[in-house]
Parts: C-alpha cells; sequence; structure tokens
C-alpha cells in the first residue's frame, strides 16, 4: 500500500516581507481586536497551525495563529 502523500500546510493569508500592516485578530472570547504590527518576517508551521511572526527586533517579535486573523490592511506606508 501506497503512503499517503502529506500535503505541506499553506498560510490563508499573504503578507510582504519587512513591511507594516494592521491585523485584525479574533481572540478566545470572540472580541475582534486591531494590531498595527511592522517589519513582517515570513510564517512557521508547527503543530498547533501556522503562525505569522512581525518585529524586526528578536525579542520583541509577535507571532500571531493564521486562524485567528480575521483581515488585514497594507502594506501601509511610511
Amino acid at each position: 500500500m501506497a503512503r499517503p502523500v502529506k500535503t505541506p500546510p499553506t498560510p490563508r493569508y499573504r503578507f510582504e516581507r519587512e513591511s507594516r500592516y494592521v491585523v485584525t485578530v479574533i481572540a478566545d472570547d470572540g472580541e475582534r481586536l486591531d494590531h498595527r504590527l511592522d517589519a513582517y518576517q515570513g510564517w512557521l508551521a508547527g503543530p498547533d497551525g501556522i503562525r505569522h511572526r512581525f518585529g524586526a527586533a528578536r525579542r520583541t517579535r509577535t507571532e500571531i495563529a493564521d486562524h485567528r486573523i480575521a483581515a488585514t490592511v497594507g502594506p501601509l506606508s511610511g
């Protein structure tokens, strides 16, 4: 029997590297929160799903789960 082919995960949203965005996130209680984020770094796939990373400095990066994102605006200038 052939092994099933595992498809690599793909994010629902695409961002331009090193760009700023306004991202609307759905919190655990269902509330919609807007976040102004800068310096998009890329996305990671893990056992808990896909996460997008924002922030130029390693210690201050913000990670947002792909399934929590409701909407995006950007890339923003200035």
